[in-house]
């Protein structure tokens, strides 16, 4: 085990990961999507920030993380044609979706990927790197490493990431995001830890110090009060 894991108490927004992990699968083995929700709105982080996206949020995760501020539990199961059907009722004439979570790598999703790219759609991921996904076809890959927490990168997503961006709450983790950084080259960005008043100041002060390798994310979509 990470000693690193038993620094902070969980303060994560699924109150037993472990059971939302093990229904989000067995609903997966019957044949559906476990889902928590599927929604429209702004892109709020990365190199995205900004743009309209509907977001597909799966249910389950193969990590902990303590300040985790999503709930993964399992709220719905759809087939592949009802999320479809779903997206393009609420997307608006929407370019772009993100299949994020919990983790969205923990679940066979290459049929609903292949299927909304044969609708013309463009799809970012949001996931920890675990995990690698080759025949998803993904346009857009944003990997948040979670090494610390339990779930170790995988090599392929150095070639592959489009992004990196790094949850920040001690120097450590900022440790973490310029070893990454020069490893990999791609665009990295430090995200604050919002459970953290001072990791708004680590993360700025470490991309001024970095201006060539470091960028500043924040999680706007808060600021709006959107979903």
């Amino acid at each position: 085990m990470d000693l690193a894991r038993l620094e902070k108490p969980y303060l994560g927004a699924t109150p037993d990961p472990a059971a939302a992990t093990r229904e989000a699968m067995q609903a997966a083995k019957d044949g559906l999507i476990p889902l928590v929700e599927i929604f429209y709105s702004l892109q709020g982080e990365g190199l995205r920030s900004g743009q309209a996206t509907v977001f597909i949020r799966t249910a389950g995760c193969n990590c902990d993380c303590w300040f985790c501020d999503t709930d993964f539990r399992v709220r719905l199961t759809l087939s592949v044609e009802e999320i479809t059907e779903e997206v393009r009722r609420i997307g608006n004439d929407c370019q772009w979706i993100c299949l994020t979570g919990g983790e969205p790598t923990i679940l066979d999703l290459s049929p609903l990927c292949d299927r909304l790219h044969e609708q013309g759609y463009l799809i970012q991921m949001e996931t920890n790197g675990s995990r690698p996904q080759p025949t998803w076809g993904v346009d857009h890959i944003t990997v948040s490493p979670k090494n610390r927490q339990g779930a170790r990168l995988d090599p392929w997503y150095l070639q592959n990431a489009t992004e990196f961006k790094y949850v920040v709450d001690s120097e450590t983790d900022l440790e973490d995001a310029f070893a990454g950084v020069c490893a990999h080259g791609k665009p990295t960005s430090l995200q604050p830890n919002a459970l953290n008043p001072q990791a708004a100041r680590l993360c700025t002060e470490a991309v001024k110090a970095h201006p060539q390798k470091l960028r500043l994310s924040l999680q706007t979509h808060k600021y709006l009060q959107i979903p």
